[in-house]
């Protein structure tokens, strides 16, 4: 589950438990105040290391979220992947890359440019907020 060498630890299963059962991705400050809510002895600098190995595991990732510095979530889809966002409840969805892929062969091909790498986090309305508006 981790790279070589890091153990799962109790506080680990914790943090990664408690983005796993979040509605919508956690900024630091809310990640902390719910892992603290649950085990008080848990520090932030333990959280913030935490999150950091568990991003380096590729079991969560940092996203830019309107109104919040940054958030995190724990992603369902394994490998490289992109993200929509609604802006109006915070639901987070995983974009498959094959989804991209012809964005990026129609960058390469209009503008003459090698795309090595691309990450898209899309903005919008998902269609459970679209039926209620």
């Amino acid at each position: 589950m981790l790279a070589a060498g890091e153990r799962i630890t109790p506080q680990r299963d914790l943090i990664a438990s408690v983005l796993e059962t979040a509605v919508r991705p956690l900024s630091a400050s809310a990640l902390c105040a719910v892992v603290q809510q649950i085990d008080p002895s848990v520090g932030r600098a333990t959280i913030f290391r935490t999150v950091a190995a568990l991003e380096r595991a590729g079991i969560v990732e940092q996203l830019a979220v309107p109104g919040e510095r940054s958030a995190y979530l724990l992603c369902a889809t394994v490998g490289h992947h992109h993200h929509l966002v609604c802006q109006h409840c915070g639901a987070v969805s995983d974009l498959p890359e094959e989804a991209v892929m012809p964005f990026s062969a129609s960058i390469q091909q209009s503008h003459e440019f090698h795309v090595d790498h691309a990450n898209f986090t899309v903005y919008g309305t998902c269609a459970g907020c679209a039926r209620h508006r």
